[in-house]
Order: structure tokens, then sequence, then C-alpha cells
């Protein structure tokens, strides 16, 4: 039964293989994510033939509902969304799972722009897909990504895509004398921690702990902790990691504008696109919004970069239901 054996060492480098070099591959469906969500259980499902995999399926875990869990296999499965029949293997392959955990749920919801027919071609096969329709802050990941594409592009083409404000926002930073570096110590970490957690306070709304961060910066040896300096403060600090076929920025924190010109994270995210850019890569993710309305200032600052690009809307979640109770009960939440 094709669940990874984890102590198979040698299993788990041809699993990791496959993933990091398929196509449809997702950082939150390496192994290593399982590693950051370290509250959930972590299982690893997989097709193949001729003994070579043909898809996989990273299912992490956490009891949602009284004592029974909710399996997730988030931006996932690593396989072609539009080849149903390979997704129902796998959903088949996932079905120890289910009883070991006393599931209520399996969700998928992979990288696949919107398509209301291929819902309704899941639908048809007696699943249940969440798409058009449905509330959009009940999704488990924002339905809405803002990406840009930054492939076979020089760095003047890029920014000749951004809005003029974003523009004079870079150019007024580079002015005044903002400078940005990178690492990934711990005192990266936690200065961009304070700054994250600074900026969360700021808006109103939650954040993560820091051996969250800790944990993410270990999994992932690619990712890079921008800081802007300005003045000797350190005014903003971004994370960003190039992943499969683009440049993730992951998570953010900045102080509030300083004098009248220097607003800081342009400078950041300029650096991280240019740093993909650099890598070859095809597209830069901003990373999700709940609103495509320019009155949302996460939504209008996103836009200011990627206005080249129309915001990229995925297809939803399939959910695989296994107990009708539970799973109305946890959507209702």
């Amino acid at each position: 039964m094709p669940v990874l054996d984890k102590n198979d060492k040698d299993a788990v480098a041809r699993y990791n293989e496959f993933v990091r070099n398929s196509p449809f591959t997702h950082a939150m469906q390496d192994m290593n994510w399982a590693d950051v969500k370290n509250n959930w259980t972590s299982d690893y499902i997989y097709t193949e033939e001729d003994g070579n995999i043909t898809a996989a399926m990273s299912v992490l875990g956490i009891k949602a509902v009284g004592e029974k869990t909710f399996l997730y296999a988030p931006r996932g499965p690593v396989s072609d969304f539009y080849d149903i029949d390979t997704t129902k293997r796998l959903i088949e392959e996932a079905k120890p799972l289910f009883e070991k955990y006393n599931a209520f749920l399996l969700r998928m919801d992979p990288c696949v722009k919107r398509d209301e027919e291929l819902a309704d071609r899941y639908r048809a096969e007696g699943f249940k897909f969440r798409a058009d329709g449905t509330e959009i802050h009940s999704f488990s990941n924002p339905r809405y990504e803002i990406m840009l594409t930054i492939k076979d592009k020089t760095p003047d083409d890029i920014k000749a895509g951004f809005n003029s404000m974003t523009k004079r926002h870079i150019k007024a930073s580079e002015k005044n004398g903002v400078v940005n570096r990178y690492g990934r110590s711990q005192e990266d970490i936690d200065i961009f921690f304070e700054l994250h957690k600074e900026m969360a306070d700021r808006q109103g709304i939650t954040y993560r702990p820091k051996e969250y961060f800790e944990r993410l910066v270990a999994a992932f040896p690619e990712l890079r902790i921008y800081t802007s300096e300005y003045e000797g403060e350190i005014i903003g600090a971004m994370m960003g990691l190039p992943y499969g076929d683009r440049m993730w920025y992951v998570y953010g924190g900045t102080k509030t504008m300083r004098g009248a010109k220097v607003s800081p994270g342009y400078l950041l995210i300029w650096d991280l696109i240019r740093w993909g850019a650099e890598l070859g890569l095809d597209y830069f993710n901003m990373g999700g919004t709940y609103s495509l309305d320019m009155e949302d200032g996460l939504f209008f600052f996103k836009h200011g970069f990627c206005k080249a690009d129309d915001p990229f809307v995925w297809v939803g979640e399939l959910d695989v239901v296994l107990d009708e109770g539970a799973y109305k009960e946890f959507i209702s939440k």
C-alpha cells in the first residue's frame, strides 16, 4: 500500500525527488512543511506505475470536531488535477488514514485556476466541491492569490508593470538611503518576529509564535529573511522562499511610514522580486487575499506590484466527506 514509510531513507528520498521536481508541486506539499506544522499529524500518499511515482499527496491531520480528525492536503495533490482518475486513486490509497485518525474529512485545494466545469465533474463523481458561492473567508487557504509573471523579464521590464505609486515608493526608498540585507540567523528571526508582531498588533490581527518562524527557517534552507534599515533603524523584514517555479513572499512585518518619503516594505518586495528573476523563476507570489476590492488595503498594496497580471482565482476545495454530521459542524464554524 503506497503510504510512505518515513523510516525508509531511500523511499523518502525518492518521494522528495518526485514532489520537488513535479510541475504541480507546492511548498506546502513538501515533507518539510510538516516540520513547520508540528502540531498536525503527517502522512504521505503516492501512486506509482512501473516502479515510478506518478502522483503524491502530503496529508496533515488535526482534531477539529471533538475526537474526529480533519485531514488536509494543503495545496495538493501533486498531480494533474484534471486527471480525476488519478485523484480518485490517491483518495483510495489514503483510506487507511481515515480509520487510523477517526477522520471526518479529507480536503484538497490545489493551485488550479478557477474552473466550474472541473468542479462539476468532481461533483458528478459524488464529491463535495466548495467553489463559487462559498463564503470567501471559509476556505482553508485564500482562494485569491496575487502573483506576478517574471519569467524571461529584466528588472526594468518587471518594474514597468508596477503602478506609479509603487514605483515612487521604491525610488524614494533608494534615494533616501534605505539599505536592505538578508540572512537566516537567530538574530534575523528575532528582528523579523518583533516587526511582524508590531505590525499585527497595529492592525489588530493575530500572529504566530516565534517558534513557528524558527521552524520555518529550519525547514527550508533556501529561505531568506530580508531586512530594511533607514537612518540606523530596522523598519521592515520579509521572508522569501523560492520553491518550484515561483518566489513566495511568505511573511512580513514593517513599521509605519518614516517621514514623508520612506514607506517600509516596498524596497523589500522589490528585492524579493529581483531575487526570483535572478533565479530564473516564472512567478513572484505575493500570497493570498480575501478581497479583490481596491478599497482593501492589502489588495491595494499587492496589486501595485502585480497589476500586470490578473489575480489568480483558484478552483476551490475538493472535500471527501467521511462523516456528514461532523462535516456540517465543521463548515458551520
